[in-house]
């Protein structure tokens, strides 16, 4: 009985830890995404599709930068940080991996500004943008190492910190940029400028937080274990960005900068999905590394997974019925091509996240299967992006970048069952998933116009997706557990 009693309590403790600091990290993400998204209306003004698609462009350019030269070292911090022994160990993780970050990024920006003349006639096409490429890859160096510290702040479960330095950032980035691109009258520049502020201010305040994590000291013993993980990362971080924007590669490639500006606006209504994601991402990859050896871990993590997919699939819901009421409310005519691509994406944003449901292979350390499992996906995307946008066009896109995810999660469900076994709730999730899929289109098809009927039929149809959802996915104690349906009993 004894043993029961804190077996119960220990899963009590948990879930309740992992649900306080998902909703600081989600309200933390939604107050910055919600900033992003007040900003899309000033961009889509002051910006045309092709502007739009050259700093999309440069996004992608930053996501391998960032993904490969620091040879993915903060993955590493984040995996042996909760098993070192004491304080002065975890200090010397930290130290060594942020010092070795500090100086690649220092070296990249001084190779791009040297170089900056060649790489933008590459990377652009065009050396009169020289000067954007010198101030862009200051913005990309800036970008890494705001990153890594304030990734620390997560890897130590600190989530009142990391919501307070992320709001910093976003706050300081959205005045600048507002008071360049429409006081000064800045174009593309004016974003990364912004950038570089807001990350270089964040950053020294993410390094005063968690000050006793950091000391100017390299152990060289250290560094060598962390290289020695996340080194086959890197690959994998390669096809993680082939397989997160190859679509965008050759939507530039084949249809242009303008297309891939719609593309590029319709993919960041998408990412707001990912306001469900990140709060759970954040909170639960530190309590499973944690927590992985405790008997009622994988329990629980499948228990996390149903609350998880329920907002996920509320979510795809109310983005399949309300993707065109938000491209018309804030953007402009140009853009309004995104609708049709929104809900797709959205969908796809969540597959390219849900690994953090199966983390057997990561516990396993398994480093290399993790690489083969993202190259796979890469290749099938690729294969599926450059046969499909020719003929479908932004569509073609869209599914390309569906299909592979739900591959790559596949794969990461099936494999990483052997290294550490969930019972998930397979049946009805994916009764829940084809129930939205069909129940959704049919009611956009029906209410295509955007009145005020159409609109309020369309908020019914949301909530009774969150009924019919939450019946077929959860249990009443976990219900009572989440406070959804129930507030807490004393």
């Amino acid at each position: 009985m004894y043993e029961q009693y804190i077996k119960r309590k220990w899963c009590d403790r948990l879930i309740k830890s992992f649900i306080k600091n998902s909703a600081i990290y989600t309200i933390s993400t939604v107050l910055t995404r919600g900033i992003s998204i007040f900003l899309i209306p000033i961009y889509t003004l002051y910006l045309t599709p092709s502007e739009y698609g050259l700093i999309d462009y440069f996004m992608i350019l930053a996501s391998i930068i960032n993904l490969t030269i620091a040879l993915e070292i903060s993955q590493a911090v984040a995996r042996y940080y909760q098993e070192a022994k004491g304080r002065q160990e975890k200090k010397e993780y930290v130290s060594t991996a942020f010092l070795f970050t500090l100086v690649i990024y220092l070296a990249y920006y001084i190779i791009s500004y040297v170089f900056s003349n060649n790489f933008s006639e590459l990377f652009l096409d065009d050396t009169s943008l020289e000067v954007l490429f010198i101030i862009a890859s200051a913005a990309i160096a800036t970008n890494g190492i705001f990153y890594f510290v304030q990734n620390q702040l997560k890897f130590e479960i600190r989530p009142k910190d990391f919501a307070v330095v992320s709001i910093v950032n976003v706050i300081i980035l959205a005045i600048v940029a507002i008071y360049l691109l429409t006081i000064l009258g800045l174009k593309v520049e004016s974003i990364f400028i912004a950038q570089i502020i807001a990350n270089i201010i964040a950053s020294v305040l993410a390094i005063y937080l968690a000050r006793q994590s950091y000391e100017f000291k390299f152990n060289y013993g250290k560094f060598k274990e962390m290289i020695s993980f996340s080194y086959p990362l890197v690959l994998s971080g390669i096809a993680v960005f082939i397989a997160m924007f190859i679509d965008r590669i050759a939507i530039k490639q084949i249809l242009g900068f303008e297309e891939l500006g719609i593309y590029g606006l319709a993919y960041r209504f998408a990412a707001i999905s990912g306001l469900v994601m990140i709060g759970f991402q954040s909170s639960l990859m530190p309590l499973v590394y944690k927590h992985y050896k405790e008997k009622n871990t994988p329990k629980d993590i499948s228990k996390i997974f149903n609350i998880f997919s329920l907002f996920a699939l509320v979510v795809v819901a109310g983005s399949i019925v309300f993707s065109k009421e938000m491209i018309v409310l804030l953007t402009t005519e140009v853009f309004y091509g995104a609708a049709s691509i929104v809900s797709i994406l959205v969908i796809a944003t969540f597959f390219s996240n849900m690994y953090i449901f199966a983390p057997g292979i990561g516990i396993a350390k398994k480093t290399k299967l993790i690489a083969v499992i993202t190259i796979f996906g890469a290749i099938v995307n690729t294969i599926l992006n450059y046969t499909l946008i020719p003929i479908f066009g932004l569509s073609g896109a869209a599914y390309a970048t569906l299909i592979s995810a739900i591959l790559v999660f596949g794969l990461y469900v099936k494999l990483g069952y052997k290294y550490y076994p969930i019972p998930y709730k397979t049946k009805e999730l994916i009764l829940s998933f084809i129930f939205i899929l069909l129940s959704g289109s049919f009611v956009l098809n029906i209410f295509d116009t955007i009145t005020l009927l159409s609109v309020s039929v369309k908020i019914v149809y949301v909530l009774v997706v969150l009924v019919a959802v939450s019946y077929m996915l959860l249990e009443k104690k976990d219900m009572e557990k989440i406070k959804f349906f129930k507030k807490k009993e004393i």
